[in-house]
């Protein structure tokens, strides 16, 4: 794809839009006009969003370059990738993906905060029983329940599972914010935008809460052994029912980033999509994410927030993610890293 380039020195900037801020912007632009007809309230609260991602996003790049730096100084490569942190290119290209990132999230967060006002159905009984056909008439959720039903294991199940989750994000935005290549930091936020935001309308497609929400006599009775997920269940559920009160002109706090919905779940599906950009890049990268993957899989049936068909889909949009974010941008890296491991 061309993008049309201009030279600054020996530097390049690329002047025309990438494709993910093209495609957060028409998401984005989307759900102002699906909102602005009873609150333009996603349009006020961007300042708010951009005071706390943007320094967040901006930290994990700092901190991925500071690793990379040590790296390279053992390699004795610094001098190159200083050179590289001082073009134009790499600093104007940061900046975008950051500001892009950003935007990609505050749509993400209120399409998903919105689901139950824009589309108030609930498919929560189709996804439990089509787990059930897939298994032959046995509910994931129960089944895996008994497996693991010891005690520690399911101890070990709460207090893993959001502290996975968000360490394997920090790790990720770290390492591929850093990229010393144009073409795998695109080409990974590429297939992030797409990752999260079609997750988002599919959230809206198929509104549904998880089967904690909408069978909690199967979880209510073990919950000294999930006080985590509980508390934090608990704790999106208020904010749910704050937002459920819009129409009624009751004015609640509401929390963006506390929106309700299972299928399809982005717990498993970022999972799986960073693990699919690091069997390519970095093997360390990929034996964590495929550890993740796992753990995340079972957590997120054995907790009650997700049906397992949720995983599946998620995992089905992070093929869909990496394969056209890979494919748009033509990696040249792994040709590379291919002939270097056969040499």
């Amino acid at each position: 794809m061309a993008y049309g380039l201009a030279r600054v020195g020996n530097r390049r900037v690329v002047r025309r839009p990438y494709f993910f801020e093209i495609f957060i912007v028409a998401n984005f632009a989307v759900i102002v006009w699906l909102t602005l007809g009873f609150n333009p309230v996603v349009l006020r609260t961007i300042p708010d969003t951009f005071q706390t991602l943007i320094p967040s996003m901006a930290v994990y790049a700092v901190a991925g370059v500071a690793i990379r730096a040590v790296v390279a100084a053992v390699r004795r490569e610094l001098p190159v990738y200083l050179r590289l942190l001082r073009s134009a290119g790499w600093i104007v290209d940061t900046i975008r993906v950051v500001i892009a990132t950003a935007l990609m999230a505050h749509t993400y967060f209120w399409i998903k905060l919105l689901v139950p006002l824009l589309h108030p159905r609930n498919f929560d009984q189709l996804l439990w029983d089509l787990d059930q056909k897939m298994f032959l008439g046995y509910s994931p959720n129960i089944l895996f329940l008994d497996l693991f039903s010891p005690a520690p294991v399911l101890r070990f199940i709460d207090w893993s599972y959001a502290r996975i989750f968000f360490a394997s994000m920090t790790i990720a935005f770290v390492y591929f914010l850093s990229a010393p290549s144009r073409r795998v930091r695109t080409g990974f936020v590429t297939g992030t935008a797409v990752l999260w935001l079609i997750a988002a309308w599919l959230y809206l497609l198929i509104p549904s809460l998880g089967p904690a929400y909408r069978f909690p006599d199967v979880w209510m009775p073990l919950a000294d052994s999930f006080q985590v997920t509980q508390t934090m269940q608990a704790t999106l559920m208020r904010n749910y029912q704050n937002v459920l009160q819009w129409p009624t002109g009751v004015a609640r706090d509401i929390q963006i980033m506390f929106g309700i919905a299972a299928f399809p779940s982005l717990h498993v599906g970022f999972q799986a999509f960073a693990f699919l950009w690091m069997r390519r890049l970095w093997v360390y990268g990929e034996i964590v994410f495929g550890v993740f993957l796992l753990i995340i899989l079972i957590g997120s049936v054995v907790t009650g927030w997700h049906y397992l068909i949720d995983g599946f889909a998620g995992g089905l949009l992070a093929v869909g993610g990496y394969l056209f974010g890979s494919r748009l941008w033509r990696i040249r890296e792994w040709r590379r890293l291919r002939k270097a491991i056969q040499r």
